[in-house]
């Protein structure tokens, strides 16, 4: 009897849903599997990759990118590889264009891959780094200000969390408060454990200094207060030296791209009145050609301009 009722609950119990396995994770298990030794063997190459999945903040660990990184890598070839055989195939290529295609095309595309995924981590960082400085000046006035009500260290930054406007600042924040109220750690240890994951290193001496200031038992008031005014002072002659290049990007400009231009069009109209052409081209041409090219440079000094302005 026992055993019948035992069989009855047995059967009347709901059966345990099976999860899901993501794609993602079946092709992480995948690379680790078949490029895991590959990884270990290598590693130490890519010295670089893993301290950048680290000053990333990239939720991944290291052996298994690199695993990931060696995995599209090798699909990316195969899969160039029997797409430029098709399309040899199909269109009946020359014995030495075959070869050619089938070496030079999967070796590139595959070369690309690995590239974007070897950088990806190393952009991802430098691009934390740019928001956190650029955010910085800013960020240490409203701590600093904090710091003068007397709020411990913690609150501070409980405070500095709320505001997102600081970016990435506000985000180191928030897990600095998140390690201590939720995972248990003390002030030190979460403000530790940030500091060696800053990808910033005028944020990470901060928070050295805020962690040297607390063992020692130092002014934590007076520390912020002058790494404020560090940072307003850097900021302002960043500023200064920013406006400076840009007064000399501007002369540059003016004799380029308006005077120049200005000298072209008189020396074009001149001869269109004596009659001739311009270095051999009917003068038509040459005014197309002039003003393709002034436009075209034009759009190459406003990227330029871009790329090269600091972020403030």
């Amino acid at each position: 009897m026992p055993n019948k009722k035992a069989k009855k609950i047995k059967k009347l119990a709901p059966k345990p849903k099976k999860e899901k396995v993501s794609s993602e994770y079946l092709l992480k298990k995948l690379a680790i599997n078949l490029f895991g030794k590959l990884a270990d063997k290598y590693s130490e190459n890519f010295v670089n990759v893993k301290d950048s999945l680290i000053t990333s903040d990239i939720k991944i660990l290291f052996r298994t990118y690199l695993c990931l990184l060696f995995a599209t890598t090798a699909m990316t070839f195969i899969a160039t590889f029997i797409l430029t055989l098709f399309f040899v195939l199909l269109i009946r290529l020359d014995f030495l264009f075959s070869i050619l295609g089938l070496v030079i095309m999967p070796m590139f595309f595959s070369s690309v891959v690995f590239m974007i995924i070897y950088i990806y981590p190393v952009s991802v960082s430098e691009n934390r780094k740019k928001d956190i400085e650029a955010n910085l000046p800013f960020a240490m006035t409203h701590m600093s200000a904090v710091a003068e009500s007397g709020a411990p260290p913690l609150t501070i930054f409980k405070i500095l969390a709320q505001f997102k406007e600081y970016g990435e600042i506000s985000k180191e924040a928030e897990k600095i408060t998140r390690n201590v109220e939720i995972f248990g750690l003390d002030e030190l240890s979460a403000l530790r454990d940030r500091a060696s994951k800053c990808p910033s290193p005028s944020f990470r001496d901060i928070m050295q200094g805020m962690l040297s200031t607390i063992q020692t038992g130092g002014n934590i008031r007076a520390y912020l207060k002058e790494e404020s005014s560090k940072a307003m002072f850097d900021y302002a002659m960043r500023r200064e030296k920013y406006n400076q290049i840009l007064s000399t990007y501007a002369d540059l400009y003016t004799a380029l791209l308006i005077a120049a231009p200005m000298m072209f069009i008189v020396v074009v109209s001149t001869l269109s009145v004596l009659g001739g052409g311009f270095m051999g081209l009917p003068l038509d041409i040459t005014m197309i050609i002039g003003l393709g090219t002034l436009v075209f440079l034009n759009m190459v000094f406003l990227v330029f301009i871009q790329l090269t302005q600091p972020r403030m």
